[in-house]
């Protein structure tokens, strides 16, 4: 199988539901990840949302797997792993926002790359490892630009002299880089939600979201073995369907406008 590498980026908020019972404040929380407890969007989701947009027939059967509605019980020949966050907008006092990130978030990244042998651009690699080696002190996040008096959620930001311009197109703009701890306790966005029946409000809730410009990366495995009839049909056509749809729909509330993402292929 080869591993290639996507990016998500969150155009509207995103709300990809844990499903949990919750009695604190928050009635429907994100799902997240087991371990780091940072916002994730699980594999069966993932592929739910791509099936979705890409529709029945040969090439998705192929991909995901027989429909519910067929007899035919297989599995889809690509295998998709659950997505992990990258960057996500923090609020500032001097732009709009500046994007978060962590050094566990970017040597997990790397780690990924490595573990699935992901081929990547070698010079986008050397900077994420000079920004990893970073020291990012708790409570004192990093911004690589020469701005002072910046105040990240509720920090007082350092300027490191270090260029990550080429970084980019992977991160976003404006990368701040946080401590783990800080990165972990950043919270995320509440919204109110409304239940109107006749016009008259029956329930009040609150929902957690992913705020639009977060970033996150995901790996689909995908067959190497096909005669070439089989590569153009399905292999090729995924790819070349993905690149003209570039936007698709993860989560719950598309009525509402939640969940809309660009997403690229960044592998090599």
């Amino acid at each position: 199988m080869k591993r290639e590498l996507y990016t998500i980026t969150t155009l509207s908020n995103l709300h990809v539901g844990s499903g949990d019972i919750n009695f604190d404040i928050i009635d429907n929380q994100v799902q997240r990840d087991a371990i780091t407890t940072l916002p994730t969007i699980h594999s069966s989701s993932l592929k739910g949302a791509f099936r979705e947009a890409f529709g029945e027939g040969q090439m998705s059967n192929y991909v995901f797997g027989p429909d519910n509605k067929s007899a035919v019980h297989q599995t889809g020949a690509f295998h998709f792993f659950e997505a992990s966050l990258l960057s996500r907008p923090v609020r500032s006092n001097k732009k709009p926002y500046f994007l978060a990130t962590s050094v566990g978030v970017i040597e997990s990244f790397l780690t990924l790359l490595e573990d699935f042998e992901i081929v990547f651009d070698e010079t986008i690699i050397k900077a994420l490892k000079k920004l990893s080696q970073e020291k990012v002190k708790e409570g004192e996040p990093l911004i690589f630009e020469n701005i002072q008096g910046v105040i990240l959620e509720d920090l007082k930001a350092k300027a490191s002299s270090l260029d990550i311009s080429i970084l980019n197109e992977l991160l976003g703009d404006n990368i701040a880089l946080f401590s783990d701890i800080d990165f972990k306790d950043l919270s995320l966005p509440v919204l109110a939600r409304n239940y109107l029946e006749e016009g008259i409000s029956k329930n009040l809730w609150y929902e957690e979201v992913v705020p639009k410009k977060s970033k996150f990366y995901f790996v689909i495995a995908k067959p190497t073995n096909l005669d070439e009839p089989d590569k153009k049909e399905n292999l090729d056509k995924f790819e070349r369907q993905l690149d003209e749809k570039k936007h698709i729909q993860f989560g719950a509330n598309k009525s509402i406008g939640y969940g809309y993402s660009k997403v690229e292929k960044v592998s090599e």
